[in-house]
């Protein structure tokens, strides 16, 4: 495509033969040098996301939602019993509620993803990428907040934010520690470890003991010092400890790990429009939550329980529940959810089935306008409930077997490398010694 440049004095105008004008009041003489000689090589797409970048961005969301328009319905005509398309708006089957555009874009990549694949799968609903959108949908589906629901998934794209096998979502904010004892510090060494040893290193924390040595905890496969219990199991008596940690505003909530904190959802303010108002927040790596605690956590949010999203916030959100799953290291505050090692599909198996049952407990007895009226379910059939409870009372089989076969799969790894030994995932480790990559 050719192109003309005008510039005078920090004014730069770019012309092209089809009639676009692309202009910039701030062009410095090193911005001028770059998109000159993007000029040059005739890289109009190029000059496009260095001068405006928005522009750049909404033309690629424009040609992501052409491609999503052509395949919704090959998707939908492939999977009849997944989904339906009314127009240019994609339905998942019994669910009366049209999947927002941004999921509903995803829902298409994973579908292209699925199709490129040149091995045996399950099927379409046992596609890793595919079965996490489609949770994380059947959950939001549930919350009776259209802008929440409109929202929350291109806010968790824009900042990066995972979310897991079972649909829920990973977060970060801070809380006020009640006590600096002994025992925060081995709650925060147990959860902390915890989670990294299944998401970071992706083994099962029941092959691990945490040690007392020299005065610091450390894990190991092996005892190597004062045993203080296995890994696993001190992670699952965590949430039997007394309140650990509250909120710095009210200092009336008990936060405890792995204990889900909840208020009911008429407390909080569901509104987009408010920046800061009632409910209790997480948020992405972009908002600093220096000011508001002494300890860093990390949160799993169940996408029905959002409450609002807010408009121009950067990075945070209100919901009405969540679950601390562990304390962060300085290290780890707003960086761990990133590593690209880390993987937390499996990390929530206990939480999501907790869920699935806090969800058939809330609805047994009670009418889908009941539901509706106390602000519980967004939902309007007993038809569509029963789609979205079936669906994630499948998932935590599928999950489960999944998780069992990785665990399978690396102990047989293991095994074909190292031979039968017992003690597990390294030469270090095996001798009792703290090795760099399984030790912290």
């Amino acid at each position: 495509m050719k192109m003309k440049l005008l510039k005078i004095g920090n004014n730069l105008t770019v012309m092209t033969d089809d009639g676009s004008i692309i202009t910039t009041n701030n062009c410095t003489d090193e911005l001028f040098q770059r998109v000159h000689s993007l000029y040059e090589q005739g890289d109009i797409e190029s000059i496009k996301r260095l001068l405006v970048p928005e522009l750049s961005n909404e033309e690629a969301r424009f040609a992501a939602k052409k491609e999503m328009v052509a395949t919704i319905n090959d998707l939908a005509s492939e999977y009849p019993s997944l989904f339906k398309v009314n127009g240019t708006a994609l339905y998942r089957t019994g669910i009366e509620l049209s999947i927002p555009e941004d999921l509903a874009i995803e829902y298409v990549q994973a579908y292209n993803a699925f199709k490129k694949q040149d091995f045996a799968f399950e099927g379409l609903e046992g596609f890793k990428a595919f079965k996490s959108l489609d949770n994380f949908w059947m959950w939001c589906a549930l919350n009776p907040n259209p802008a929440s629901r409109e929202d929350l998934f291109r806010f968790l794209k824009h900042h990066g934010m995972p979310i897991t096998s079972q649909g829920m979502f990973l977060a970060y904010r801070r809380v006020v520690s009640l006590n600096r004892t002994a025992a925060k510090d081995l709650i925060e060494f147990v959860s902390n470890s915890y989670v990294k040893v299944k998401t970071i290193w992706r083994m099962d924390p029941a092959n691990y003991y945490v040690i007392s040595k020299n005065g610091q905890y450390h894990i190991a496969p092996v005892l190597d010092g004062d045993a203080v219990g296995k890994l696993d199991k001190l992670y699952e008596e965590l949430s039997n400890q007394e309140q650990q940690f509250t909120d710095n505003h009210t200092r009336s909530m008990d936060y405890r790990i792995g204990v889900e904190a909840r208020i009911e959802r008429h407390e909080g303010n569901q509104s987009n429009q408010v920046s800061c108002s009632r409910g209790l927040h997480v948020a992405s790596k972009a908002y600093d939550y220096s000011g508001f605690g002494d300890t860093p956590i990390l949160v799993v949010v169940n996408p029905m329980d959002v409450l609002a999203v807010p408009q121009g916030e950067d990075g945070k959100l209100r919901t009405s529940a969540f679950t601390p799953i562990a304390v962060l290291d300085d290290n780890d505050e707003n960086s761990l959810l990133e590593s690209s090692d880390f993987d937390g599909s499996d990390i929530l198996l206990d939480h999501f089935a907790d869920q699935v049952v806090m969800l058939k407990e809330m609805v047994a007895g009670s009418s889908v306008y009941e539901l509706n009226v106390n602000h519980i379910l967004g939902v309007s059939s007993s038809a569509a409930f029963s789609s979205i409870f079936h669906n994630l009372a499948n998932a935590e089989s599928v999950v489960k077997n999944r998780l069992n076969f990785i665990w399978e799969q690396e102990e047989a790894d293991y095994n074909d490398y190292h031979g039968d030994e017992d003690d597990d995932y390294c030469d270090d480790c095996a001798d009792g010694n703290h090795c760099e990559e399984h030790s912290f």
